[in-house]
């Protein structure tokens, strides 16, 4: 199913920002990978081998066309997670529709090294899933991690996501392509979620 263009510009925290991908993102995403590859490569099955430049260009300029279009069940639109002044890479998110006549969608996330235990990651996905809500009037917002992916669980927990299973051999983890098991959160009321003061434009 497709949807409207969902109105983004910005997600603001004290913190962070979060906003739709921009090609000219394309040297700092880069490096951010490059910083973190031995996590990433760990638990992403796309980062199995370091992208290069172009490719992250060209994965970019994908980005920004698809945020030019309505939205598709399935389809994730891509955002990154940077600090307020849009300067430092903290991360990337994304928004993928899981069924629009719900509406629901899932989310996700990975985090650049150099800013790990700071809170971060949570602050932008609470921001997020708030959006979510408001704006494009989910009723459910999913969070999918591999069950050894211990510290993305923790980000799901501390936003008071609840645990509504285990999925055994679900999906293939991302270094050995060996079956394993998902854990799938949700959260389906922004009270729910733990205090923040946000704005989006």
């Amino acid at each position: 199913m497709s949807y409207r263009v969902l109105p983004l510009k910005a997600i603001k925290t004290e913190r962070t920002l979060v906003r739709p991908v921009k090609v000219e993102d394309a040297r700092l995403m880069h490096d951010a990978m490059k910083a973190s590859f031995v996590s990433l490569k760990q638990w992403m099955p796309w980062a199995q081998s370091l992208a290069s430049l172009r490719d992250t260009e060209s994965y970019l300029k994908e980005g920004e066309r698809l945020w030019r279009m309505s939205m598709r069940d399935g389809v994730e639109q891509p955002l990154q997670i940077m600090d307020p002044t849009d300067q430092i890479y903290i991360g990337a998110t994304g928004i993928k529709p899981a069924d629009l006549l719900v509406p629901s969608f899932e989310v996700g996330y990975w985090v650049n090294q150099r800013y790990t235990g700071q809170g971060l990651i949570t602050e932008a996905m609470n921001a997020l899933t708030r959006f979510l809500f408001e704006v494009a009037h989910a009723k459910r917002v999913e969070i999918n991690c591999e069950a050894p992916n211990k510290k993305s669980a923790q980000v799901a927990e501390r936003l008071n996501y609840e645990l509504e299973g285990k999925l055994r051999n679900s999906r293939l983890d991302a270094t050995s392509c060996n079956a394993t098991d998902s854990l799938v959160y949700a959260c389906i009321d922004s009270v729910k979620l733990p205090p923040l003061k946000c704005h989006f434009e």
